[in-house]
């Protein structure tokens, strides 16, 4: 916690100081009328569904607890619901490699700011449904029809705006860019939440028995969605690893895909992308050569100038790259970028001759890194060009080889780069 940024710690420990405020005042209006038994039943079914949780990247994953949490909005008060949501989180268990399941024993302050995050979307989205419930009468059971949606929707966009306004804390970024990457949550929450309803009606309607009838395919939704993730992971980390291949071929390109990324990311950055977008960049950026595979080593390696025939063969590998990745369904968007990385702003790149808007922005943003990587980086038949010579040529090259917005971008991130530097040598 002592390295977080002031303004992080801010925001978190508000969160944390908003979510104890509403477990205490659940406490405080706890009455002894309600049932404890279906209190404490919902709690078990929250930590299992979040002990459950798929793995998405290092710091995010998505849980299927959030159809408990919006039962417990619709079936309790809001303050109770958010006692359910905040315990669920954290009395979780969690399976370390090597060590088994484990509870309690996580990072408690990220801990504490996630259980209170949960419980600030349940005491959020349980007042607009009571809100709702006391102006509209249309009732499906025993729940009120404006409210459930009404509610669903806040549930859902309070969960993804206190987590986008994190990330922006966090990574320094545009709120309004965080948010539009995180699309896909809502999305995803919204196609869960049709489970979330039927467990609040079968509770409200036919009791224990119906609820544990539905929520277990609540937890095949779960394991479906995570054998996707760890396909996706085989296929993604396969292809990596053909990259990776590729590269080992060539000792001059060795590591220039990764570096290429780092460079495609910063653009991406500057130009103010959403992190969906940015995260599409970084893909295409490292698999960006896979296509040199399909040709000859002969032509790949060859120290002199090629010859027009050995040029056209190496004009293949975007189309070849392309093919290959689109096989895969989760990269076709990543297939197309890669196969439009080396058109030109002229339109006299190839494959196509795309020109100006006709290229994705995407793939004129990894252009321009990977021929910065190029002229900067060692190659068999020339010494690495230095940062501003390199930078000399895409100024010229602006209106012609490379988008103009883009090489502005590139420009200003070194800029406020070498801004830094001088500021920490100060």
């Amino acid at each position: 916690m002592s390295q977080m940024p002031l303004k992080v710690k801010l925001y978190t420990g508000t969160v944390i100081i908003i979510g104890f405020v509403f477990l205490l005042l659940g406490v405080f209006y706890y009455d002894p009328r309600m049932n404890l038994a279906d209190i404490i039943f919902f709690m078990v079914l929250a930590i299992i569904t979040e002990s459950f949780s798929v793995i998405l990247k290092a710091e995010t994953a998505l849980s299927v607890m959030f159809a408990i949490g919006l039962a417990t909005v619709l079936i309790f008060n809001p303050f109770i619901a958010s006692i359910i949501t905040f315990l669920g989180f954290l009395c979780r268990i969690e399976y370390v490699e090597g060590k088994g399941p484990k509870i309690f024993n996580h990072d408690i302050y990220k801990d504490l700011f996630n259980g209170s995050a949960y419980a600030v979307c349940a005491v959020a989205s349980g007042f607009v449904y009571k809100v709702a419930d006391g102006y509209f009468h249309f009732l499906i059971g025993r729940l009120n029809i404006m409210g459930i949606v009404l509610g669903t929707i806040t549930y859902v966009l309070s969960n993804v705006i206190i987590y986008s306004l994190l990330d922006a804390f966090l990574q320094d970024k545009k709120f309004e860019n965080i948010f539009k990457g995180n699309l896909w949550i809502i999305r995803n929450l919204l196609a869960i939440s049709p489970l979330g309803i039927i467990l609040a009606l079968a509770h409200l309607n036919f009791g224990k028995f119906a609820v544990i009838l539905f929520f277990v395919p609540l937890l095949l939704a779960r394991y479906s969605f995570k054998l996707y993730m760890d396909m996706r992971h085989v296929y993604f980390e396969t292809i990596k690893a053909l990259s990776s291949a590729m590269e080992a071929k060539d000792q001059y390109t060795n590591g220039h895909s990764y570096r290429v990324a780092d460079y495609a990311v910063a653009i991406a950055e500057k130009m103010g992308l959403s992190s969906n977008k940015i995260e599409k960049i970084r893909t295409a950026a490292i698999l960006h050569d896979i296509g040199k595979i399909g040709i000859a080593d002969s032509i790949l390696n060859k120290v002199g100038r090629l010859e027009d025939n050995e040029y056209l063969e190496i004009q293949k590998h975007p189309e070849i790259g392309a093919k290959i990745l689109s096989e895969v369904d989760f990269l076709g968007d990543v297939a197309h970028i890669i196969k439009h990385h080396h058109e030109q702003y002229d339109g006299k790149g190839y494959p196509d001759g795309l020109k100006g808007v006709e290229i994705p922005i995407e793939a004129c943003i990894l252009a321009v890194a990977d021929a910065y990587d190029a002229m900067t980086s060692n190659r068999p038949y020339r010494r690495a060009m230095s940062h501003q010579t390199a930078a000399n040529i895409l100024v010229e090259q602006m209106d012609k080889q490379f988008h103009p917005i883009v090489v502005k971008a590139f420009l200003d991130h070194f800029h406020g780069k070498e801004k830094e530097l001088i500021a920490d040598a100060g």
